[in-house]
């Protein structure tokens, strides 16, 4: 299917996806316009789609303000500071020439610029410090500081050409960020750097950690199908506005079959940019609550697929599987509403599962592997869904109900097992199967553990299990555990049987 259908919901047309793609956007007449109208976020991803070094022309094009926005995504992990892809974005602009180096340095927050500086430089104020004499002591031009290095190799080659640009072309930057390193302890710098940098991104959606986390809040399912978008706002001028959606969140949602159709269907432009713009913010809420490294799109995509699919399940829900419907749907309820409603679906599935748990004298062990899987999956925080051996997120309504009616027949097999053996020791199918073959024996369905000896005198013409009622609960389970019982003892019929090597039922050693 053709990306044409998410044009609207893209927005920018900044969709490159290689070297040669960003070569042809640059050639044209309008690329610097279309940067420069396109979030800090768009750009963002697309450098690291194609990769910082294979970007250098597109750099020039960008403004103090994304160049921030960059420093802010890409250089913190959690409420640290992390110095390297700081120093990547800077010898970046350093190749691009001063002013490209200046221009850049104007725009990322002082206090983020003297963290850095912090470690890898020592400042005297001369007339009041009297710093020592030696030859790596490095006077600014106005003679008021003194920087001395305490570090060598590449941070300090940065941190000198920071220096010269700004006290070349803006000194009194220079001055102010020298003066918060002189003045200011490092715990002091980081703390009041992340806080600017915490209220900035939150005009963007990437909110604080355990803020993010109530988007995994079950409030939304107590009021499924209840409207709760009030009428727009008036824009407030010179206040952030959101931006258009990013390539990569776009891209998300090109996995998702009925979201694609959906979308299809919301042809009115407001519409469009409405959702755009809170699908942008509850992609970098999900980003903020999975801590993911920005810097890195292998660990950025996982969680925008969550985000479609939970937006998935949600849409699904309240319009009954109808893409058509999706327009008022929308109209109606806010995009994280949504999300949250499909999150809600699934983790109902997650008390279910609990309550299987807590039947009293059952232990999640005692089931088979497949629903071990199944049940461990289920019972996460954010619920997966075992399949084919690995986990996977709930994709749709479909993956919703087939889950819940499984655990619906696991609970009813649980309880029906628990009331007809209540002293289970081992694993369900064993003592099932043990069980059955006692009763084929002397005619007492009782999991009383079998002797080489009778297993043998049972096998002795052959694999044969007399017909006898089984619980309807219990059924599915019975026909599933017997095909192991026969598969294993069939090839022993006739044979001496080794207790050792037997699994599928009791064998007194």
């Amino acid at each position: 299917m053709s990306d044409e259908i998410l044009s609207p919901l893209a927005g920018s047309t900044l969709r490159v996806e290689d070297g040669e793609q960003l070569g042809e956007f640059l050639s044209r007449a309008d690329a610097r316009d279309v940067v420069r109208a396109a979030s800090f976020e768009e750009v963002f991803f697309t450098v690291k789609h194609i990769g910082l070094a294979d970007c250098l022309d597109l750099l020039p094009l960008v403004t103090v303000k994304q160049i921030r926005g960059f420093i802010d995504l890409d250089c913190w992990r959690k409420d640290t500071f992390v110095r390297k892809p700081f120093m990547e974005w800077i010898a970046a602009f350093i190749q691009l020439g001063p002013e490209d180096t200046v221009r850049a340095l104007s725009g990322i927050d002082e206090t983020v610029m003297a963290l850095f500086m912090k470690d890898i430089i020592r400042v005297y104020e001369v007339e009041r410090d009297d710093p020592p004499e030696g030859p790596d002591l490095i006077f600014t031009p106005d003679s008021r500081f003194a920087v001395e290095p305490i570090e060598q190799g590449e941070p300090a080659t940065i941190g000198t050409l920071i220096l010269d640009a700004l006290f070349k072309y803006n000194p009194r930057q220079g001055s102010l960020i020298l003066s918060l390193v002189r003045y200011t302890t490092r715990i002091e710098l980081e703390e009041t750097a992340f806080a600017n940098r915490t209220g900035r991104l939150e005009q963007q959606g990437f909110v604080d950690y355990y803020d993010a986390l109530s988007i995994y809040s079950g409030t939304a399912g107590e009021r499924q199908g209840v409207p709760d978008r009030e009428d727009e706002l008036e824009a407030i001028p010179g206040e952030e506005t959101m931006g258009n959606l990013p390539a990569v969140f776009a891209d998300s949602i090109l996995g998702g079959q009925f979201l694609l159709q959906a979308f299809r269907h919301v042809t009115d432009p407001g519409e469009s940019d409405r959702c755009a713009h809170e699908l942008t913010a509850l992609g970098n809420r999900i980003l903020s609550a999975n801590l993911v490294n920005l810097g890195e799109l292998e660990g950025v995509r996982p969680a925008l697929e969550e985000m479609r699919d939970f937006l998935t399940i949600g849409l699904e829900h309240l319009t009954g599987n109808r893409a058509d419907e999706a327009p008022a749907a929308l109209r109606k309820n806010y995009i994280q509403t949504i999300f949250k409603i499909g999150f809600d679906r699934v983790a109902r599935l997650r008390d279910l599962a609990g309550s299987i748990a807590a039947i009293r004298g059952f232990h999640l062990t005692s089931l088979d592997q497949q629903d071990v899987d199944f049940l461990e999956g289920v019972k996460r925080f954010k619920p997966l869904l075992s399949d084919e051996g690995r986990y996977r997120n709930f994709q749709n309504t479909g993956d919703v109900e087939n889950a819940r009616a499984r655990l619906d027949t696991l609970r009813r097999m649980v309880e029906t097992f628990m009331t007809t053996f209540p002293e289970v020791q081992g694993s369900f199918m064993k003592t099932f199967n043990t069980a059955s073959v006692r009763f084929a024996i002397d005619g007492k369905f009782e999991p009383v553990a079998l002797s080489a000896k009778e297993l043998e005198r049972f096998l002795a013409g052959g694999f044969a299990l007399p017909a006898m009622e089984v619980p309807a609960a219990l059924q599915p389970f019975a026909e599933r555990w017997w095909k192991e019982l026969r598969e294993e003892l069939t090839p022993l019929a006739g044979a001496k049987v080794d207790p050792r090597f037997i699994g599928s039922v009791e064998v007194v050693l």
